[in-house]
């Protein structure tokens, strides 16, 4: 079962993305609050939900006006399921539950023909609302259609009756000319509305019985509700992003020019654009390595991502896609770890990593691991990564790990590396450096390039970094040293 923390969503920009969304309904926004994921075993059901979402997203334009119809509508309602629970238990519902329960009632019978018109434009499936006619006759007996909740006089003959004399008493008083005689037609009055409560009490019991019955399809009303509102805020974002319908696998992954939204947006405002990722994944440990400034963390992120996205049944982020169910996500970043425990930053990585070992190993899982064993000395840290990348090979996962350790890539099923400097001519950046007094690092990380290409056999050391300090002009006596080690 997927479960993953806020500031896991937060780090790899879900919580940017569900932020993003409007939902309208309480029902709408409770579903983006508390978001599910489809296990493997609810396949058929996220099949449907991705196909309805890719039907709407492909609407979205044309019908742009409905869905602005639908979401009013849906503003508009309120949050009566604890009322219809009430009901449905025999309670007696009070004057602000059934005023609550019409408006809901009301704006359901709105709704209906606009869903229905989206259903048949689109063509969703496995969504439907039933016929509110029924409960609103309840609870607008004389068909008013009226926004507020009033008990007619005509719900009982002896609620006519005690109206009557009330509003014969409510005459007098206004007629009454001495002070005695307004006290004792006071008094009258108040008896008179203490019998009209109680009869109101038993009509409004009558109503909250009427209403049990349907209080089971009210609900699930309610929770079509939420879906619809769910639906088209997952339509909308996939139009805005270009969300692709996956094919689903049985082991293989395959992103093709992926993107996480949360970085476009940001470096838009920047100017710049975000550099589409591809990758192929299977069974087994493959490992990205690549310059601390070169975006591994940035591509496994949206691996995760994009995973996540289509286990909560969004369109993924991507040109094209092959992916399988995952039974568990686990990502082991090491600025999410804690050490509340008192351990140390590697010793409270060893703990999460074993604690999320036992889980992956319970079904087909993704397994993420960025730097792992960062915390330690670089020459153990080289050994433990090797060594968990070599076990990780036999794991029923795939298992994506971000290094810059060197020969771990060796012992991986896959082998990524950031393309980074690889094509840029370092004397050219140090020109452009003399020539104008912008940030260095900024101008280096506006030329590299944070795609992946896929590294067959041995691979040589990636000297990004020695080519790093030659741009940023280190000194030229440590550069030498630097180049008869490499």
């Amino acid at each position: 079962m997927i479960e993953i923390r806020f500031e896991e969503r937060e780090k790899i920009g879900l919580q940017y993305i569900l932020e993003s969304l409007h939902g309208c309904s309480p029902f709408g926004q409770e579903r983006i609050r508390r978001l599910r994921y489809y296990t493997p075993d609810e396949r058929e059901e996220l099949e449907q939900e991705l196909r309805n979402v890719e039907r709407a997203a492909a609407h979205a334009g044309d019908l742009k006006d409905l869905y602005d119809q639908i979401c009013v509508v849906l503003c508009q309602m309120k949050d009566i399921r604890g009322s219809l629970r009430r009901c449905r238990e025999l309670e007696v519902p009070d004057h602000v539950e059934l005023f609550e329960l019409k408006g809901y009632l009301q704006r359901l019978e709105t709704l209906r023909p606009l869903f229905e018109k989206l259903r048949d434009t689109a063509g969703l499936t496995g969504l439907a609302f039933h016929d509110p006619a029924a409960a609103l006759a309840i609870l607008d007996p004389e068909n008013t259609r009226s926004r507020g909740f009033y008990i007619p006089d005509a719900a009982t003959p002896r609620l006519r009756e005690i109206r009557s004399a009330k509003k014969q008493v409510e005459e007098q008083l206004y007629r009454a000319q001495t002070d005695a005689e307004k006290d004792d037609l006071r008094q009258k009055r108040v008896r008179i509305c203490a019998e009209e409560d109680s009869e109101e009490m038993k009509v409004r019991r009558s109503m909250g019985a009427a209403l049990a019955p349907m209080a089971d399809d009210l609900m699930a009303d309610a929770d079509t509700a939420g879906r619809l509102d769910f639906l088209i805020q997952k339509a909308l974002f996939a139009h805005r992003f270009g969300g692709v319908r996956p094919e689903l696998t049985d082991t293989a992954l395959e992103l093709t020019d992926m993107i996480n939204p949360e970085l476009c947006d940001l470096l838009q405002e920047q100017g710049r654009a975000f550099v589409p990722v591809s990758i192929s994944l299977d069974r087994g440990a493959a490992v990205i390595t690549g310059a601390n400034m070169g975006g591994k963390s940035v591509a496994m992120k949206t691996v995760a991502l994009n995973v996540l996205l289509l286990q909560a049944g969004f369109l993924v982020c991507a040109k094209s896609a092959r992916m399988p169910l995952f039974w568990s996500v686990h990502m082991l970043f090491d600025d999410l770890q804690s050490i509340q425990s008192g351990l140390s930053g590697f010793g409270s990585e060893i703990v999460q990593f074993q604690k999320a070992l036992a889980e992956v190993e319970q079904g087909y899982s993704l397994f993420l691991l960025d730097e792992f064993a960062r915390g330690t000395n670089p020459d153990e840290g080289a050994i433990i990564v090797q060594a968990v990348t070599r076990y990780l090979n036999d794991v029923n996962a795939i298992s994506l790990l971000t290094t810059h350790y060197d020969k771990v890539a060796e012992h991986a099923r896959i082998h990524y590396q950031i393309i980074g400097l690889r094509d840029v001519d370092p004397e050219q950046i140090r020109r452009e450096l003399a020539a104008t007094n912008e940030d260095g690092v900024a101008v280096i990380a506006r030329h590299m390039n944070y795609g992946l290409y896929r590294v067959e056999g041995r691979s040589d050391c990636p000297r990004d970094a020695l080519n790093i300090c030659r741009m940023l002009s280190l000194k030229p006596e440590i550069l030498e040293k630097i180049e008869q080690s490499y």
